[in-house]
């Protein structure tokens, strides 16, 4: 019995040492794959962006203007998701990074789709919004909306303050087009997450994200609501309260 106790005493030593050298093993190929991924993310994004400005250029010279401006758009839009990952900024700037990313995609569809801004109160600019909130509207816009239905493609972007009766000042955008539309039960499937099919760097900034965003900056009360008619448009509204960086404490307080 103590031979046998001895014995198994041992086998359970030689298991666990089994498992440790195991362990040891797999946590070096982690460690490497951990240095390999630091090294990557090390890349220089300033050489991305000069190589982008030598192709600008480069296309200017000899006269392909659509590459420069594809470039120049791709360029800025770089720049704007490698840098600081504040929550707020102005509308200006939103629709800065719109209008960069319906350049390139304009270009890709080869002048198929436009896209209208129509503002006629200045003071909307300087509104703050969600960054990135705008952009994955205009990208729904463009993949499940105009191109399925074919032809030539429109989108309105419309921004205004509304004064309600107990005197707050409301921000209302509205993002139009000309696509397919939508029925009640694919909406409810866009607002709560269950429809958003991107594949590249926006697919974490879906409907329901910006919506989730929206709400956690500004409260509960304010949010995106979709009107659509199957076959003839779709108009994504939001609905947030008007802050200038002015009067943005209580919206910095909250985030």
């Amino acid at each position: 019995n103590e031979l046998g106790a001895i014995g198994r005493g041992i086998n359970d030593l030689s298991e666990n040492v089994k498992m440790l050298m195991d362990k040891k093993v797999q946590d070096e190929k982690e460690r490497q794959e951990l240095e390999y991924q630091i090294l990557q993310s090390q890349i220089n994004p300033h050489f991305l962006y000069n190589t982008l400005n030598t192709i600008k250029w480069m296309a200017t010279i000899q006269g392909s203007d659509g590459i420069a401006d594809m470039s120049t758009a791709l360029s800025r839009l770089l720049k704007n998701i490698a840098k600081s990952r504040e929550n707020l900024i102005t509308l200006r700037e939103e629709l800065s990074l719109v209008k960069d990313y319906f350049t390139i995609m304009k270009y890709r569809y080869g002048g198929t789709i436009d896209m209208e801004l129509v503002i006629t109160d200045d003071s909307v600019y300087d509104a703050r919004v969600n960054r990135f909130s705008l952009q994955p509207i205009v990208e729904n816009a463009i993949f499940h909306g105009i191109e399925p239905k074919g032809g030539t493609g429109i989108i309105r972007i419309t921004a205004e303050r509304m004064e309600q009766e107990d005197g707050q000042i409301l921000l209302v955008i509205k993002i139009w087009d000309n696509g397919i539309g939508m029925d009640q039960e694919q909406i409810r499937n866009v607002l709560n997450g269950d429809a958003e099919l991107s594949n590249d760097f926006f697919r974490h900034l879906g409907v329901s994200n910006v919506n989730r965003r929206i709400k956690h900056s500004f409260g509960s009360l304010y949010g995106i609501s979709i009107l659509s008619e199957p076959g003839e448009y779709t108009e994504t509204c939001f609905t947030l309260p008007y802050r200038t960086e002015k009067n943005n404490t209580e919206i910095e307080s909250r985030i």
